[in-house]
């Protein structure tokens, strides 16, 4: 697997390297989809193919280059958007070629997508359509039917805040107290489940806060205060689905220690990806992980039950 530090000169991932020898052999497909777990090295290739194929360093401020990405704070490709550059990719180019950059287009709005397969499939002549997303498996059929897809390898980034750490390390000793052989009081198991709940809404919101400073709004030519809601939001919902897979990968070591276990930790890894769902949806952060402790807890309260025997009176 690459390291981020590998991926750091776009041209050197391998599939860029594929793409582009297919470009000076004339065989470069006209619309590429780059799937991978690292958005940040997911933007800096789509930007590589589209300076390449422009001619250009800076490939957004071409005049022939469109860019697509979520706004406003529901974080959706918005019809009103793909209609202006349908519209723009009627127009006369100002040079040979156009580009089209989409990001994450697992955020199209359904009707968006729709007004979009056309230009996807039959871009005018000289056109390349660069979509990227971490989400590959929620892109919908239509558009993926219409793109061939290149995976870009590298590592997740992951969250190395100490008190993420701690964070961890508290839920460990949550996991070890509610499987443990004893009975257990609720002050041992529910109260540290709803401070760590509380500690994981507050330290969502300091972490993305750090990836604002470290990553401003990009240019473009969105309202700035919808664009800056929508990159604010982009980066919140990065910053979560890493502590998520965090908390998941915390959850599966566990259930590898203690086989006796192991059901019980199936079943939280199920719950944690209903969580995840819902947060999809909206849902409140705080509401979607106290439901997913709660069910964690009474996944192994069960199983004291189950073992212990009926209780007599």
């Amino acid at each position: 697997m690459k390291s981020r530090a590998a991926a750091a000169d776009p041209a050197e991932l391998p599939a860029l390297k594929v793409l582009l020898r297919a470009r000076a052999e004339g065989r470069m497909p006209h619309a590429v989809l780059l799937t991978g777990p690292d958005p940040e090295t997911l933007e800096r290739a789509a930007l590589r193919l589209a300076s390449v194929h422009l001619a250009c360093e800076d490939p957004v401020a071409h005049p022939d280059c469109a860019v697509l990405r979520p706004t406003k704070k529901s974080r959706r490709i918005s019809m009103e958007a793909v209609q202006d550059v349908v519209a723009s990719l009627r127009l006369t180019a100002a040079g040979p070629s156009r580009a089209v950059i989409v990001n994450e287009p697992d955020r199209f709005q359904a009707e968006a997508a729709n007004a979009f397969l056309k230009s996807l499939e039959e871009p005018p002549p000289g056109t390349l359509i660069v979509l990227q997303t971490a989400n590959y498996y929620r892109v919908l059929p239509t558009v993926l039917s219409r793109c061939l897809r290149f995976h870009i390898a590298g590592e997740a980034p992951q969250e190395n805040d100490p008190a993420w750490g701690d964070w961890l390390r508290d839920f460990d000793r949550l996991l070890a107290k509610a499987a443990s052989s004893g009975p257990v009081r609720l002050t041992e198991t529910f109260i540290p489940a709803y401070a760590l709940c509380a500690r994981f809404e507050s330290l969502l919101e300091k972490l993305t806060e750090d990836a604002l400073e470290r990553f401003p709004v990009p240019p473009g030519d969105d309202d700035p205060e919808e664009a800056a809601d929508a990159h604010e939001e982009s980066l919140r919902r990065a910053v979560r689905a890493r502590l998520l897979s965090a908390v998941e990968e915390r959850l599966r070591v566990f259930g590898r220690a203690r086989p006796d276990c192991a059901v019980q930790t199936a079943a939280s890894v199920v719950m944690l990806e209903g969580a995840r769902v819902r947060l999809e949806l909206n849902y409140q952060v705080l509401a979607a992980l106290e439901q997913f402790m709660l069910q964690m807890l009474r996944t192994f309260a069960r199983r004291h039950l189950a073992t212990s025997g009926p209780v007599r009176g």
